[in-house]
């Protein structure tokens, strides 16, 4: 398993379903390459610990990668990563 630690850079909505929403998030750094899954790690501003599976990671035309949740977490949150493999 890789671990690193990085900070959210941007977040935006991927999709919206019945209700259910998808985000995708960049990362200043991640260990992640496209396909992988894993865990995101934060602790809120209220101390309480988050633990974010990372559905997917998908690359745009860019070449920008983004890690697809179905929590959102704010830019500039620092979180511990966790690929799974």
């Amino acid at each position: 398993m890789n671990e690193f630690s990085s900070v959210v850079t941007d977040i935006r909505e991927e999709s919206r379903l019945a209700g259910r929403q998808r985000w995708q998030m960049t990362l200043d750094r991640t260990e992640f390459v496209v396909g992988d899954v894993g865990m995101l790690e934060a602790v809120a501003r209220s101390g309480t610990k988050l633990a974010v599976p990372v559905l997917a990671v998908v690359m745009d035309a860019a070449g920008e990668l983004w890690h697809v949740a179905e929590k959102p977490l704010a830019a500039g949150t620092k979180v511990k990563g966790r690929v799974s493999k």
